[in-house]
């Protein structure tokens, strides 16, 4: 996964998944500082509860460059797993903003205590959230297609060919 500012313009899938007023949001990666503060309970829930909701699904599984390999794909909350860091989240701010931002963020927020910037934390807390009617609404309005996130196990994550492997 590559590294982008906070609040900087979405850049990662441009081409595909660029809409105009969407900033980056929660892209950490080694060697870049961030801002810190320990989390409140309403935070990881509300956060949870977004990253269920899986808007730009990779092909791929991204781990967090602050823990070691494969100990940050897998989270669990209330005992419901999710699998983070395959897919980008979208979050909707009253204003009309648009925040992209991984699934891992859910991990950086609790495990490394990032604190995302002030109004992407205003539009969490004042902006439409699944499962809203509103919420889903916004996606069909920007031909943003999702899916559920996969569960820990990740289950979702068999793909089928339409056409037969062809070798030698």
């Amino acid at each position: 996964m590559a590294f982008f500012e906070d609040l900087s313009v979405y850049e990662y899938f441009h081409a595909r998944y660029f809409r105009p007023g969407t900033k980056n949001v929660g892209w950490l990666g080694l060697g870049h500082e961030f801002n810190t503060a320990e989390p409140d309970e309403e935070l990881l829930n509300v956060l949870w509860n977004v990253c269920k909701v899986s808007v730009v699904q990779t092909r791929g599984l991204h781990d967090c460059e602050f823990c070691p390999f494969g100990t940050s794909r897998h989270a669990e909350r209330n005992g419901e797993g999710l699998l983070l860091g395959s897919s980008e989240i979208r979050v909707f701010s009253r204003e009309g903003m648009i925040y992209a931002a991984p699934t891992l963020i859910y991990h950086y927020v609790k495990s490394h205590k990032y604190r995302p910037p002030a109004e992407f934390l205003k539009a969490l807390a004042e902006g439409p959230l699944p499962p809203s009617r509103e919420y889903f609404q916004r996606l069909e309005e920007l031909d943003l297609k999702w899916n559920k996130t996969s569960d820990a196990s990740g289950e979702a994550f068999r793909f089928e060919c339409d056409q037969p492997n062809s070798k030698g």
